[in-house]
C-alpha cells in the first residue's frame, strides 16, 4: 500500500483561529536581585529564576538559509540584556509584580510583540519547595 499525504491549502488562521505567529522563548535566566518586601529581604541580592514568552504575528516566511538581517526578527538578545544589566541596577524592588512589569513594558518596546508573559521565581525562598513566584501576561 503506497502512503498517500495530503498537504491543505495554506492559510493565514490555525485551527485555534490564530494567525501564523512566532514566539520568542528565554527560559531560565538566573540572575541575582535586590528584590523582596520582608525586611530580612532588603539588604541583599536574592538568585531569581525568570522565564520569558513574547508573540509576535509572523508577517513573512524565513526560506532563505543565508538570510541574516536581524531587523526583521524578534531578537532576544536586547530582551535578556536588559534584565541582566538594567533590570538588576534599578536598585531594590519590593514586588516580583513589579520587576515583571518592568519586563513586560520593555518586551513591548517591539510593536510587533502582541502578547508577552512573563514567570519570575525566588529559588531560595522557601525550604521545602523548589520555588516561590509569580506569572504575568499582558496582551496589547
Amino acid at each position: 500500500m503506497a502512503w498517500r499525504f495530503v498537504i491543505p491549502a495554506r492559510h493565514t488562521e490555525t485551527q485555534q483561529g490564530m494567525s501564523d505567529g512566532i514566539k520568542l522563548i528565554i527560559r531560565d535566566l538566573r540572575v541575582d536581585l535586590r528584590i523582596g518586601h520582608c525586611e530580612t529581604e532588603q539588604d541583599k541580592t536574592q538568585p531569581l529564576l525568570i522565564n520569558i514568552e513574547c508573540l509576535a504575528s509572523l508577517s513573512r516566511r524565513y526560506d532563505d538559509i543565508r538570510e541574516n538581517d536581524l531587523s526583521e526578527v524578534i531578537n532576544y538578545r536586547p530582551v535578556y540584556e536588559f534584565v541582566c544589566h538594567e533590570l538588576t541596577q534599578m536598585g531594590h524592588i519590593f514586588l516580583l509584580e513589579s520587576a515583571a512589569e518592568k519586563i513586560l513594558d520593555f518586551c513591548f518596546h517591539d510593536p510587533r510583540i502582541t502578547t508577552a508573559t512573563v514567570r519570575i521565581e525566588k529559588t531560595t525562598i522557601f525550604t521545602h519547595a523548589a520555588s516561590g513566584g509569580i506569572e504575568m501576561q499582558r496582551t496589547r
